[in-house]
């Protein structure tokens, strides 16, 4: 019974586009509600909680520091306990969840890519609902879902299952689209070839660039981990050589060149007028103008920042001062309160020291190859570095902290390398 529960709340990370209509200053999602349900299920159905207690010292004392350090320096309180509520949440619910699969991170992701592989045999149903014109296979709004731009994605051949966006569905994707990579490369055994092959097409179906991105990243990974190319000079010419034909051959796909042109041209300009930004699509001007907010927002608090959750306050203070009057600013708020850019909402919530600190938790915590002697070190290598691809797209794009299971994915990217680091000492 524990193991179906455990699937179905893992599900619900995944299904983060269903809004109850309940009004307390966030957006309320229905697995936040399934989170809070599931930490009461825990506390009345698990004995015990497994914990480290110098680790929990250890972070007890971050938190205290971070809290008083935020006390001195926010711009609101208020905003900055909402948020820390809400990561709270997460936070507990997904330490909950591992401790309910007993920190077997591989089982974990056993099941996380069943769901994934769900997710894709959805999009070759919605690829289905779209040649024979059966709307009710491709849109599920009807079920409650935020499908975002499904209708008039799906037309142009870019598909995202029941996720808002094809981004949205490359991020869930990512972390098994490395370990489908992997496979191909005979690394771990948590796919099969079949499996990694049919994955790796469902993220192309998706047109995501970042996705695509996030694809020729994880090869990249692969190659300089698993082959010595920087001892034979001709390999890494090849290796130098194929990621720029890779890289040319996804930029010719029309949706990719459109995306990456546009935005060339509009950060290349010395001054945007509003012309411009009205001829830009609705992500590069998302994209750019947090861009110029994040760039405002740390001339005046470079250091610390101005806390977490208050990125709205700089959004709204600097928005009309770097970016021209047009449609777009006129008319829309876009990623107000999560910056378009973990990077971007990072630098100006926590500032420049808090930024090189995440920076250093992610290197410190990336488990190197040479580690890897065992299928078990395998498995765990490539679920450690598939997470390091998607906190690389995160942090190019999307901001919010808490969507698609991302506190969940940071926990098991540091404690994989703690597991690694303690079967290489027995």
């Amino acid at each position: 019974m524990k193991s179906i529960i455990n699937k179905i709340v893992l599900f619900f990370v995944l299904l983060d586009n269903i809004f109850l209509p309940i009004d307390i200053g966030v957006d309320f999602r229905l697995n936040y509600l399934v989170m809070i349900i599931y930490i009461v299920y825990y506390a009345c159905t698990h004995k015990s909680i497994e914990l480290n207690k110098k680790k929990s010292l250890v972070l007890l004392a971050g938190v205290v520091l971070f809290l008083a350090i935020t006390i001195l320096t926010a711009e609101s309180f208020f905003l900055v306990i909402k948020q820390l509520i809400l990561i709270s949440i997460t936070f507990t619910f997904s330490y909950l969840l591992l401790n309910s699969y007993r920190f077997d991170y591989i089982k974990l992701f056993k099941d996380y890519i069943i769901l994934i592989t769900l997710a894709g045999i959805i999009v070759v149903i919605q690829f289905i609902g779209t040649i024979s014109n059966l709307t009710f296979l491709v849109d599920y709004s009807y079920l409650g879902l935020d499908t975002g731009g499904i209708r008039l994605n799906a037309p142009r051949g870019r598909f995202h299952s029941w996720f808002y966006e094809p981004s949205f569905m490359a991020y869930a994707f990512m972390p098994v689209i490395f370990i489908a990579v992997a496979r191909l490369f005979g690394v771990g055994n948590l796919l099969s070839i079949r499996r990694s092959i049919f994955l790796i097409v469902i993220l192309f179906m998706a047109k995501s660039t970042l996705g695509l991105l996030g694809l020729l990243l994880s090869v990249f990974i692969l190659i300089l981990s698993k082959y010595p190319i920087y001892k034979k000079p001709i390999f890494l010419l090849c290796l130098i050589i194929g990621l720029i034909g890779s890289s040319y051959l996804i930029y010719k796909i029309p949706a990719v060149k459109f995306r990456i042109d546009e935005t060339y041209t509009l950060f290349k300009a010395r001054k945007v007028t509003s012309e411009e930004i009205a001829k830009t699509n609705l992500s590069t001007y998302a994209l750019y103008s947090n861009f110029k907010i994040t760039q405002a927002s740390l001339r005046e608090a470079p250091l610390f920042g101005t806390g977490v959750g208050t990125y709205e306050l700089n959004y709204d203070k600097h928005l009309n001062n770097v970016i021209p009057t047009s449609n777009w600013r006129n008319n829309f708020k876009i990623n107000r309160q999560d910056a378009n850019s973990l990077l971007f909402r990072i630098l100006v919530e926590t500032g420049l020291i808090g930024t090189v600190l995440l920076i250093l938790f992610i290197l410190k915590n990336k488990i190197p190859y040479r580690q890897v002697n065992s299928t078990i070190q395998q498995n765990l290598w490539m679920i450690n570095n598939g997470i390091l691809v998607l906190l690389t797209l995160r942090f190019l794009r999307q901001g919010h902290y808490t969507m698609l299971g991302f506190i969940l994915m940071i926990l098991v990217y540091y404690m994989t390398n703690q597991k690694t680091k303690r079967i290489a000492q027995i």
